[in-house]
């Protein structure tokens, strides 16, 4: 199977960093705990908020206030960085702590955890989508960065090691930083010969438990080095909250609270959002499905169970005598959402919130209902979309640029070095003019329509600079671990990883850049009004008003619109 065919299959879901990026910035979903309205703060006191957590090594209340800076003052030009290295670090913590990933290396044989990191090391280096950054060296160095942070991470030491005393760990962690990481590496082999004795060295010196535990964190850090996209997911990893994610597309987030299963956040804009806006964080959850709710794994049970109809049924308490509010919300949720004639009746407006294979024909029924109901002109709103499917927003792209660059993709695997994408559509594309919303979290395949749009001029740009997510992540498989008749795959693991940069056609890559709309506007709500404006200009003008003449008439008496 090829590369784009995978692709196409799983879809190219949006990164951790992204992801997290808008949860925290939001406020929607709360794994991380938020200082109250950081996003009051001004730039300066979010800065040193985030100083201040990882001097205490708070990871998570410092990327969270990163997240929030990002948005204040994205400018800042140590803030990518920053951003990136808090991320990485809020990974670790959360894989330590998460009962899946400890099962799955605390049950690992020293030889298994060896053989899993060789063929990180051995496998990576080829796909990678920048050679020089990927070459064995360069992940040793990574390894070590890791497993020395990992070291310092009282979860990792609880669940691996034999009650490590501080007076043992921090001069094993020196050494890593001062011998280990130099340690020549030339390939997989070698790396596997050196991730062995440095085990044997750890284990001399600070009794390791689960040998191979350190391997798996090498091969974390492998990955989780090269970029805040690239990630290495044990075969166990989501757990129950894995479960309710598919929620994230309809923009719902359930959590559990002492008074029972709530709404945990709404992401604004979504579908749920736009659908129920009078249900909003906090609101109880009394039936899912008809089964009474009190915990998140009653939610996990229940969200197995959709009605015939596919949709998932959420019941919420009286207020009074009124009869349970109902919210029915599909298994899966458009795409492509919220249409409606806003201002005149010849501007139509569109939510398009994610990329899926499903996104393209819903955008063709979406401008067909408002051509139908008078417009002239589209607002599609693409703020806040993460991304999702890489090809679907190729696919979207086409469907509003005749003939045309889309994008290019530069990367080491055949299937995405010098890949050019482009429209041939031709009549078949819409025809309608359009103004396009964007903002910092507009992201990845979203952002493939914006610059291609922009660059295509096809489209009025209002809003923000986009996120900068120009890659294209693909999941690389690991085998080591899976059984040698192949009856039980998938034991080992996946490297979602980077094989892609991508290109705008006429402005150059995306990554760490973003696109830049024509027309500036930070407020959220001034943005659509500032969207409606330049709709209103793209109008088309009325046809002239000519006169014709009576039949045997030398004057025109007679009024008709001439096209």
């Amino acid at each position: 199977m090829t590369a784009w065919a995978t692709i196409r299959r799983y879809g190219v879901a949006l990164a951790l960093l992204v992801s997290s990026f808008a949860l925290n910035a939001r406020a929607v979903d709360a794994p991380v705990k938020p200082d109250p309205k950081p996003a009051k703060l001004n730039p300066t006191q979010l800065r040193e908020m985030a100083d201040k957590a990882e001097k205490a090594g708070e990871w998570e209340a410092a990327f969270n206030a990163y997240c929030h800076l990002f948005v204040a003052d994205r400018a800042a030009p140590d803030l990518r960085e920053k951003l990136n290295a808090a991320l990485r670090r809020v990974q670790q913590v959360r894989r330590h702590r998460d009962p899946n990933f400890q099962q799955f290396a605390a049950n690992m044989q020293l030889g298994a955890g060896l053989d899993l990191f060789a063929e990180v090391m051995q496998r990576v280096p080829t796909i990678y989508a920048d050679r020089d950054k990927a070459t064995p060296q360069h992940l040793w160095g990574y390894a070590i960065e890791e497993l020395d942070r990992a070291l310092g991470n009282a979860a990792f030491r609880l669940a691996f090691l034999d009650n490590p005393r501080a007076d043992k760990i921090e001069p094993f962690r020196a050494a890593l930083r001062r011998d280990w990481a130099k340690r020549p590496v030339t390939d997989y082999k070698g790396a596997r010969a050196a991730m062995r004795e440095l085990i044997a060295a750890a284990q001399d010196a600070i009794a390791v438990r689960v040998p191979a535990a350190l391997a798996v964190e090498g091969a974390c850090g492998a990955c989780s080095g090269l970029d805040e996209y690239t990630v290495f997911l044990s075969p166990n990893g989501g757990g129950a909250d894995a479960a309710i994610t598919d929620l994230s597309a309809a923009g719902l987030y359930l959590g559990a609270t002492k008074d029972g299963l709530t709404i945990q956040g709404v992401v604004p804009n979504s579908w749920f959002a736009m659908s129920y806006p009078h249900l909003r964080r906090g609101e109880r959850i009394a039936k899912i499905n008809g089964r009474p709710m009190d915990t998140l794994a009653g939610a996990v049970e229940a969200l197995k169970h959709p009605g015939v109809d596919g949709n998932h049924r959420f019941e919420f308490p009286p207020v009074g005598d009124n009869a349970p509010v109902v919210a029915v919300v599909p298994v899966t949720a458009p795409t492509v959402y919220g249409e409606r004639i806003i201002n005149t009746k010849e501007i139509g407006y569109a939510r398009l919130g994610s990329f899926t294979s499903a996104t393209p024909r819903e955008l063709d029924a979406s401008i067909l209902k408002l051509k139908t109901d008078g417009a002239r002109v589209i607002i599609l709103d693409l703020r806040g979309n993460h991304g999702g499917s890489f090809l679907a927003g190729v696919e979207v792209a086409r469907r509003l640029i005749p003939s045309g660059i889309i994008v290019t993709t530069q990367g080491q695997a055949t299937d995405v070095n010098n890949q050019v994408f482009s429209s041939v559509s031709g009549m078949s594309a819409h025809d309608i003019k359009v103004v396009l919303l964007i903002d910092a979290e507009t992201a990845s395949a979203a952002e493939v329509l914006a610059a291609a749009l922009k660059d295509n001029d096809r489209a009025t740009l209002v809003g923000m600079p986009t996120f900068g997510k120009g890659t294209v992540q693909y999941p690389l498989r690991l085998v080591t671990l899976d059984d040698p008749d192949g009856k039980k795959p998938g034991k080992t693991g996946t490297v979602r990883i980077t094989i892609a940069k991508l290109i705008a056609p006429r402005s150059g890559p995306i990554n760490g850049v973003g696109v830049t709309p024509h027309h500036l506007e930070a407020d959220f709500a001034q943005q659509l009004e500032l969207a409606i404006e330049k709709a209103i200009e793209l109008l088309p003008m009325m046809p002239p008003m000519q006169l014709q003449p009576l039949p045997g008439s030398p004057e025109p008496l007679v009024p008709s619109l001439v096209p």
